[in-house]
């Protein structure tokens, strides 16, 4: 078995491992014998290189958990970015290729793909959490015009900032309950652990290493590990810090349930200067569709309806078309409700 980089690929080579798609599907087997039809399609999926059936170079067992970790991670991000529900869902559409796409790249590089097995093999929560916030941090990254090496080193930044984690013990990792004043001090050192290993790897740039010391820093200089405030913490890890939190506060885990994206907003918009910075809330904000347009909702009062426009600029208070009555009788008139000026009703769920 041997490695062979896009460009040398030839027909009639014959492949060792399959190729996969961007949703972590199978594009092509193993066994088959290529064809320039078949290089055509690994050219549009942009794969850096395939293994072939052959001898010369020595296989790397590791490069199969690599390749494991990296579908895993591209199916998480599909999961994450394809969930349409309360909570979760974004406006992914005009960014989401773009998005997947460097994500791809980022699982590309050798020397990095054993931090993602490390983080894979120590917790799934963690592993489902840096994929999420990875998406985050690019979706406001973009917003905030980062583009080209800059993008790619925040994104590898956010997508490894909790890499200092797989240093933890798993017994406090993996605690169902709340964590003791020493056990939590343990786990803070996780930043400056991520830095530390971050920094060892050449092809990580200090920009994304501050990532994993900084995400757990705040504006006002509360945060750890060292207290750093406003424009001493990077830029990278402000964007990283928001899109840690957000993602923390919409997942489910074994000591919390999952916060809707209302509540997790209301709470960061209230935090506003104090932990985040103020321009970079707004953008986040602006960026994620609380009740996105069309979405069929569930109001508190039984009666159903969908999102068909909204009364604010950041699209939290939504004008809902009702279909379906409190008794579950189809309206036929037009209906809407603005939950704006019906303070008594709310969105108890989004289908």
């Amino acid at each position: 078995m041997r490695r062979v980089l896009r460009e040398s690929i030839q027909a009639g080579m014959t492949l060792a491992q399959p190729v996969y798609g961007l949703n972590g599907q199978i594009i092509l087997n193993s066994g088959i014998e290529l064809t320039e039809f078949h290089i055509s399609k690994i050219a549009e999926l942009d794969a850096r290189y395939i293994y072939i059936q052959g001898e010369s170079q020595m296989f790397d067992p590791n490069d199969a958990a690599a390749q494991h970790a990296k579908n895993e991670i591209v199916l998480a991000a599909h999961q994450a970015l394809d969930e349409v529900r309360v909570g979760k869902y974004v406006e992914t559409q005009g960014i989401k290729s773009k998005v997947l796409a460097l994500l791809d790249e980022c699982c590309m590089h050798k020397e990095i793909q054993p931090l993602f097995i490390a983080m894979q093999n120590c917790n799934d929560y963690l592993f489902n959490h840096a994929v999420c916030g990875y998406f985050f941090a690019m979706m406001t990254g973009m917003s905030c015009g980062i583009e080209g090496q800059r993008l790619r080193d925040l994104g590898l930044g956010a997508l490894l900032r909790d890499v200092g984690m797989i240093t933890i013990s798993r017994d406090i990792l993996n605690k169902p309950g709340t964590l003791t004043p020493e056990e939590m001090a343990i786990v803070k050192l996780h930043t400056e652990k991520g830095y530390e290993i971050l920094q060892r790897n050449p092809d990580i740039s200090l920009s994304s290493a501050n990532c994993a010391l900084q995400h757990h820093e705040r504006f006002n200089g509360s945060g750890y590990p060292r207290g750093a405030k406003e424009s001493s913490i990077h830029e990278f890890a402000q964007i990283t810090a928001l899109a840690d939190v957000y993602s923390s506060m919409t997942a489910n885990t074994p000591y919390r349930k999952a916060l809707s994206v209302y509540d997790t907003l209301a709470i960061m918009e209230k935090a506003g200067a104090a932990y985040f910075n103020p321009e970079l809330i707004r953008l986040f904000v602006s960026n994620v569709a609380i009740y996105p347009l069309g979405a069929v909702v569930r109001l508190n009062n039984q009666s159903i309806g969908i999102v068909n426009d909204y009364a604010d600029e950041l699209r939290t208070k939504p004008i809902i078309h009702i279909t379906q009555d409190e008794a579950g009788n189809r309206v036929n008139t037009m209906l809407t409700i603005d939950v704006a000026a019906n303070p008594a009703v709310y969105i108890a769920d989004v289908s």
